[in-house]
């Protein structure tokens, strides 16, 4: 599983905490200091952060990342 964030983004941070709070392992990586990782949250589609993905699927809504996050750590 790994998280995209950028260095600046409270939406970034809040989702880290949860996966943190639920005890997750996530990679977390910022898209400001790895720019393949950056090509490849465009590639996969999308202009903001942050995006989870997880066994291959791509996550931006933050909502549905919550939800995630609620059904991974059930």
């Amino acid at each position: 599983m790994k998280l995209y964030t950028k260095t600046i983004c409270p939406k970034c941070l809040w989702v880290k905490s949860e996966l943190e709070a639920a005890n997750l392992q996530v990679e977390v990586v910022n898209i400001d200091q790895d720019e393949n990782a950056k090509q490849a949250v465009m590639d996969a589609g999308f202009m903001a952060v942050p995006v989870l993905e997880v066994n291959g699927e791509w996550l931006a809504d933050t909502h549905v990342i919550m939800d995630r996050i609620a059904t991974l750590s059930a």
